[in-house]
């Protein structure tokens, strides 16, 4: 069973490791995310991308951005976590390898370009059976 966390509406408001942009928060009963209002970036704290995939409605409420806007910031490598300055790794989702994103290794945090929230949360024919079949 998850537990259930109150969003900290005390909690420092953060900039976006891609643009340096003040980030805007989005509160939703107890998801708490922070999305970029110049490159439409989402941060994600431990745990909110599951929580997120898994309500209904919410993948669209919080990306905004369009997935070719989020790939013009693919260049930005080195990027830090805007909760506690680490480097952010960069990843792939092992069910969808072509979306990329990065993630803290020390908070867990994580950071989607415009764009690639949508894209997770929509597997494809062939990502579902690759799933199935491996």
């Amino acid at each position: 069973m998850q537990k259930h966390i109150e969003p900290d509406p005390h909690a420092p408001m953060v900039s976006c490791p891609k643009c340096g942009t003040k980030m805007e928060r989005h509160v939703n009963g107890s998801l708490q995310v922070d999305r970029c209002p110049t490159c439409s970036g989402l941060w994600l704290d431990a745990l909110e991308l599951r929580r997120i995939l898994e309500t209904p409605g919410e993948v669209a409420r919080l990306d905004k951005g369009r997935g070719e806007r989020g790939s013009q910031r693919d260049s930005v490598r080195r990027i830090n976590c805007p909760r506690d300055g680490s480097p952010l790794i960069a990843m792939s989702d092992p069910r969808q390898p072509h979306v990329r994103f990065e993630q803290c290794s020390v908070c867990g945090g994580l950071f989607l370009d415009a764009g690639e929230l949508k894209d997770l949360s929509e597997l494809t024919l062939r990502e579902r059976l690759r799933t199935v079949f491996g």
